[in-house]
């Protein structure tokens, strides 16, 4: 099974209230709001955008080089990128990643989006697992992976270059099994 070939085919999902869809570069000034928010990029591992063309330099050189495991988050009825999420896949496992526009918070978009793929992860692309690791202060992402079904597995420290420090982050993981067992209870 070619995965790149899947991913490749699959550039656009929907949902009830989002469209997931590659970024383009046009998405520069909506993700700068995201970008340069301190509440937001306390939690991820690059510095906050002082300026659009640092966002527009992060869209060409790291984001769009990366469209085959990301999408943009789109709310329907603004048509705007709220976020972004990405599923990394690598052999039989995907790990996500996620940032969400801070005004959209508590609404249940993040959850929604990342079901998508997790449905996509393991009936599509066939993988064994799914995993997801955010520092263990951000509660809010701890509710989302507890709502997509994953477990915690436990801590670790991985060191954050823009913070030059190791920080205690949570891993979570959802396997394929648990994810099948669940659908058929419901």
């Amino acid at each position: 099974m070619d995965k790149n070939l899947i991913l490749a085919e699959h550039e656009v999902f929907e949902t009830e209230r989002l469209i997931l869809r590659k970024l383009e570069m046009t998405d520069a000034e909506d993700l700068f709001e995201i970008f340069s928010n301190p509440e937001i990029v306390r939690y991820v591992t690059f510095r906050a955008h002082h300026s659009i063309e640092e966002t527009k330099a992060e869209l060409a050189n790291k984001l769009l080089p990366q469209r085959l495991m990301m999408w943009g988050i789109v709310e329907k009825t603004s048509l705007k990128v709220i976020g972004m999420i990405s599923l990394y896949v690598k052999a039989d496992k995907g790990e996500f990643a996620w940032s969400l526009n801070q005004k959209f918070w508590g609404k249940g978009l993040m959850p929604e989006a990342a079901q998508t793929l997790v449905d996509f992860g393991f009936n599509e692309l066939e993988l064994n697992v799914l995993t997801a690791e955010h520092f263990a202060e951000n509660q809010k992402s701890g509710r989302v992976v507890e709502k997509i079904g994953m477990k915690k597995m436990g801590q670790i420290y991985a060191y954050i270059k823009k913070l030059e420090k190791s920080v205690l982050c949570d891993y979570w993981a959802l396997m394929l099994e648990e994810y099948r067992q669940e659908r058929n209870e419901k």
